[in-house]
């Protein structure tokens, strides 16, 4: 409770503070007892059964929570400033109520089985204690943030490989955790905090990536639809396919600004080069091309996400470089059975788009930290009197390659707006776009809108608009 609900530097109100103070006489209450008990044999059964299963959970809640934040303590997703609320410390209040209550009659039990009178003194103090924290934690949890039942761990960035031979009924729960991921890269490098920067040739790499597994996610909205639970709910399911292909487009309209831009610390996208003239080489004017640094495990991530949506839609044997036809879609009834149902295949779409949406407001930090250097061959836009074929991007150029991410943004607030006005029809639940929302305004201001959360009820999401249209919000 100290670990999860205490922060330095920040204010508890008197409520909070009540239950800290009882917890903290429980706690001395307990180790004056256990200077008049004998030691227990750490390797004894004593520590094992439900309550050292309680124990390893709680300590698993504590590392799941720091895993959002690096040694520094500085957040490495969105998610690590969702904790910092009111709502979310009532969250972790109103369920430890029940926890104390229930450690408190453990308490009581014990001490009626003693016959040190110190030690029974002591547990019934501290039993008096645990119960006057549960209720007060009972009180203090109303209003809680519910949306906190959906918080996801934070994993690592080792891209997971995605294998012909894996299960394709693995492949929906893989590409959320590939999900996850990119989110990270795209927060990390946002905030300027990637151990490794992306790279030109990682964001081309990415981009391309992104925008063949966005169309596929459209492919795989539209075999959901004929499997929808009524006409009305595949209805949306076609109109949300419809907005996944814009969002592809989108993806690709990237693409072209990037084409013909290499960076020169990292060339492992560049235009194909002319051999070098005999004259040239004799009299030392040619050198290698420099050898970038590994590509950025997001590349290897954001391929793998999209591996795993095609091999979903067309079977474990797709490969996206393979030249031959791409073979007929699997039957759609075998696609929803593999993602766990239409509702579980809508959520995979749906993290889709928030990982996409995250990438595309990272784009424009990523292109201005790289910015001088990256050079272009087009010649239309070269400098007159420039000796060589390669010259630094124009701020104009550098200005479109930037807005080109917006176009994506908007793409995909509007991908997402869909599924989320889809999900009662198809029974989707959006629980974890009420953290997204939350999160989101930590990143950037008027994106995903807060939504209130009524529990055991499908809830219901808003986006705002671009910040073109001020003043208008799209209710989902």
């Amino acid at each position: 409770m100290d670990l999860l609900l205490s922060r330095p530097g920040e204010r508890v109100d008197s409520a909070t503070g009540d239950t800290f103070r009882h917890l903290h006489h429980a706690r001395r209450a307990l180790d004056g007892a256990a200077r008049w008990l004998p030691a227990v044999d750490p390797d004894s059964a004593a520590y094992g059964g439900a309550l050292g299963s309680a124990v390893e959970a709680s300590g698993a809640v504590i590392d799941l929570i720091r895993g959002h934040r690096d040694d520094t303590g500085a957040p490495v997703t969105p998610y690590a400033l969702a904790f910092t609320t009111r709502s979310a410390r009532a969250y972790h209040l109103s369920h430890a109520s029940s926890t104390l209550q229930s450690v408190s009659r453990i308490v009581h039990t014990v001490r009626r089985t003693l016959g040190n009178r110190n030690a029974s003194v002591r547990l019934q103090t501290a039993h008096a204690s645990l119960q006057y924290a549960s209720v007060q934690a009972r009180y203090t949890g109303t209003g809680a943030d519910q949306a906190l039942a959906a918080f996801p761990q934070a994993l690592s960035l080792t891209p997971v490989p995605a294998l012909s031979t894996d299960p394709l009924t693995q492949d929906a729960g893989r590409i959320r955790d590939d999900c996850e991921r990119l989110s990270r890269a795209a927060y990390e490098t946002l905030h300027g905090r990637s151990v490794q920067p992306l790279s030109g040739s990682d964001l081309q790499m990415i981009t391309r990536w992104r925008s063949l597994g966005t169309m596929l996610a459209g492919r795989l909205l539209m075999q959901a639809a004929g499997e929808a639970p009524s006409g009305e709910a595949g209805t949306l399911l076609r109109n949300c396919a419809d907005l996944f292909r814009n969002s592809a487009r989108a993806w690709r309209d990237v693409q072209e600004r990037w084409d013909r831009v290499v960076d020169v610390d990292d060339p492992q996208i560049r235009p194909r080069l002319p051999k070098p003239s005999y004259e040239m080489v004799r009299r030392g004017q040619v050198s290698r091309m420099p050898r970038g640094a590994p590509p950025h495990p997001a590349v290897e991530i954001a391929r793998a996400s999209t591996l795993r949506a095609g091999r979903l839609l067309f079977g474990g044997g797709w490969d996206p470089d393979s030249p031959t036809r791409p073979p007929e879609a699997r039957p759609a009834r075998d696609i929803v059975a593999d993602a766990g149902g239409v509702a579980e295949l809508a959520q995979t779409a749906y993290r889709l788009t928030v990982a996409d949406w995250r990438i595309a407001v990272a784009g424009p930090r990523a292109v201005t930290a790289i910015e001088h250097r990256l050079l272009t061959d087009v010649p239309e836009h070269c400098p007159a009197d420039h000796p060589y074929r390669f010259y630094q991007l124009h701020g104009h150029q550098l200005e479109r390659l930037r807005n080109s991410f917006q176009q994506v943004c908007a793409a995909q607030q509007a991908a997402a707006q869909s599924l989320l006005a889809a999900a009662p029809a198809i029974g989707m639940d959006t629980s974890r776009a009420v953290l997204d929302a939350a999160a989101h305004r930590h990143i950037t201001a008027r994106t995903w809108a807060p939504v209130a959360v009524t529990p055991g009820v499908v809830t219901r999401g808003a986006v705002v608009p671009p910040p073109a249209a001020p003043g208008r919000r799209a209710r989902l």
